[in-house]
């Protein structure tokens, strides 16, 4: 019975075909003579929600972005990006980023100034004593100046994880329908879940279990510093090692997945694709090979759409990344001057603790990068594998 109704069912589809011939003959002819790639591009970029993508970056990586002179989700819209415009929009993050730590490294070098001159003083005229009481003093001032810094690093962190996730939740529906698109419809709904249940895992890790680690290195760090009897020395150092076993686990696990997975997806959405032209070139009576010839054209304008699209969000996420990396990177150099210049005084207590606060910086930018990278690395690989 079942074989008896696929009968009739293809009879009757090709009687369908057949009686509406003329029509799919004109449609396909306006197709073929309207089927100029720009204008197609530009229809699909506003239909499938591309174009609202840009106004919903954070404020500050659309000032880097425009710096760079990129201004649209289109494909072509990088072309106007050179390695000039790249260093000048880093410039201007480290301008708008430099100011505050600048101001907390002269408080600090005048801390390290200060102790080394009570230092001197208890040598040669003060008690032995008061030694102690001199480092808990300083550790307390340098904690009172960087422990603050720290803490909206951190929040620096969390908010940037979350706009960079809130960013894929919206481009991903995006490039996954031209990616369905495009001929690809296995690769497009395995994107899809992936990124989806990535983006909500990654931000249940960094609520749940970085930020927390972060918060009682930095507290452990200045207990340490504070106390002359305590040393959290092994417990601080147990969890930067967690840490990194998290990001280096999280990353493997996901490139090796996503790499699979899009190879096995593009191969099957490949032999599909094919079918579906041979189909329609061949069953579709009298305007077949117009037909086949249209839908390859437009498969062509999405394959592009899709492309340029693609790129433009890994330039958009590293764009979100960029101002908080920025920060790192200048809370390091600070950091590792106010090392040095304790190293040169000897202040063995401060120095400690500002080693313990570079660490937690040096995560803190690890996890950014570790982020970003899975976030275009996700992109780069349904591109490339795709086509």
């Amino acid at each position: 019975m079942n074989s008896c109704f696929y009968k009739y069912l293809v009879i009757f589809s090709i009687l369908v075909l057949i009686i509406s011939a003329d029509t799919i003959t004109v449609q396909a002819e306006e197709l073929t003579e309207s089927s100029d790639t720009a204008e197609i591009i530009d229809r699909l970029y506003h239909e499938v929600g591309a174009d609202e993508l840009y106004y919903n970056i954070p404020e500050e990586a659309r000032g880097f972005l425009s710096e760079i002179k990129f201004e649209n989700f289109k494909p072509g819209s990088t072309d106007k990006v050179t390695i000039e415009t790249i260093f000048e929009g880093i410039v201007y993050i480290l301008k708008e980023n430099i100011l505050e730590p600048l101001r907390i490294l002269i408080c600090v070098i005048g801390i390290i100034l200060i102790t080394a001159m009570f230092d001197t003083l208890k040598s040669s005229s003060l008690s032995s004593s008061l030694d102690s009481t001199l480092s808990v003093i300083s550790a307390l001032c340098m904690v009172s100046i960087l422990a603050p810094s720290m803490l909206v690093l951190i929040d620096t962190l969390s908010e940037t994880i979350i706009n960079a996730s809130q960013f894929m939740l919206l481009y991903v529906p995006v490039i996954t329908t031209l990616i369905i698109t495009s001929g690809q419809p296995l690769s497009g709904s395995m994107f899809y879940g992936v990124m989806i249940y990535v983006s909500n895992a990654i931000l249940q890790i960094e609520s749940k279990i970085i930020i927390p680690l972060l918060k009682c290195i930095i507290s452990m760090s200045i207990v340490t510093s504070v106390s002359t009897k305590v040393s959290l020395d092994g417990i601080i150092n147990l969890f930067k090692k967690t840490i990194k076993w998290i990001l280096t686990f999280c990353m493997s696990l996901f490139v090796a997945f996503m790499t699979m997975k899009s190879i096995v997806a593009v191969s099957e959405d490949s032999i599909s694709n094919k079918a579906v032209k041979f189909a329609i070139s061949n069953f579709v009576p009298l305007v077949g090979g117009a037909l086949s010839d249209a839908y390859q054209t437009v498969i062509s304008c999405v394959t592009v759409l899709k492309s340029g699209v693609g790129v433009a969000a890994m330039a958009a996420v590293f764009a979100i990344f960029l101002p908080a990396v920025a920060k790192c990177v200048i809370w390091q150099f600070v950091i590792a001057v106010s090392i040095s210049v304790c190293d040169i005084f000897n202040i063995g207590k401060t120095s400690s603790l500002l080693n313990s606060l570079a660490a937690a910086v040096s995560t803190i930018c690890a996890i950014l990068l570790c982020t970003m990278v899975i976030y275009i690395i996700s992109t780069a690989i349904i591109i490339i594998v795709g086509g």
